[in-house]
């Protein structure tokens, strides 16, 4: 826990979580892309296309979102801890003396 109360090990997991989403979205855009729909009735090929077309572009979507998430929580993460690093060590400097014993 940081000094701010923040879980970082919840925020990286969360941050990882978001990266393989990204992953697999993209992965699901790049299979898409490749799928053919040659296998199927001449009258039924051009809605075929059209489904494929979409869903990449769904999936497209999704990973860049999902990066976008990850790409926020990471520097979120990152301002979290650097404050927490200032506070850490300002706290550090104090100390109980008052007056002219400082």
């Amino acid at each position: 826990m940081s000094v701010s109360g923040l879980e970082y090990d919840a925020i990286r997991r969360s941050i990882a979580d978001w990266q393989r989403l990204d992953q697999l979205m993209t992965g699901s855009k790049a299979a898409l892309d490749a799928a053919s729909t040659a296998g199927l009735p001449p009258s039924a090929q051009p809605a075929g296309t059209l489904f494929l077309e979409r869903w990449s572009g769904f999936a497209g979507e999704s990973a860049v979102i999902a990066r976008g998430f990850a790409d926020a929580l990471t520097a979120a993460s990152d301002d979290y801890l650097t404050t927490d690093d200032s506070v850490d060590q300002r706290f550090a400097e104090l100390d109980g003396r008052l007056g002219p014993e400082r």
